[in-house]
């Protein structure tokens, strides 16, 4: 396990070094003025250092063996949420869509209580929908409640 994490960790750094250069290739700009590399870079630069950090945590050991991904039928089940939220996301809209994905994710395969379910997934959709749509004024797709 800590062995895979190693290579694991290697491979993401090296691959945010890369998108790294490329993107300061483009341009950076400013906060205010983005230019096409600002986002690649700064999430690149946050995947290397999670990626560091990986490897780091790997040499001083003692790390608990996680939890294996034997379960498929759940792999298959995020996979087809996955799938139904970009199919969905034009015709029901942001907001709906990710309140229905997030739901589906918690009740059906984390197996929590309904309460907990319907609770986190509108607090977690109206938050995203606040920081995308209200701050970043990035306009989500409104489907069915925008028309």
């Amino acid at each position: 396990m800590i062995n895979a994490d190693r290579w694991t960790g290697l491979f993401f750094l090296v691959f945010s070094l890369y998108v790294c250069f490329e993107s300061w290739r483009l341009g950076l700009g400013s906060y205010f003025r983005p230019g096409p590399g600002f986002f690649p870079f700064y999430s690149s630069l946050l995947l290397g250092i999670l990626a560091l950090s990986l490897i780091l945590f790997t040499f001083h050991g003692n790390l608990e063996k996680g939890e294996s991904w034997a379960n498929l039928g759940n792999i298959l089940l995020v996979c087809l949420a996955m799938l139904g939220f970009a199919l969905l996301l034009d015709w029901l809209g942001f907001l709906s869509t990710a309140f229905l994905f997030i739901c589906f994710l918690l009740y059906v395969v984390e197996r929590r209580g309904w309460l907990f379910s319907v609770g986190a997934a509108f607090l977690i959709s109206v938050a995203c929908y606040a920081a995308f749509e209200l701050w970043l004024k990035a306009h989500l797709p409104a489907g069915i409640l925008g028309r």
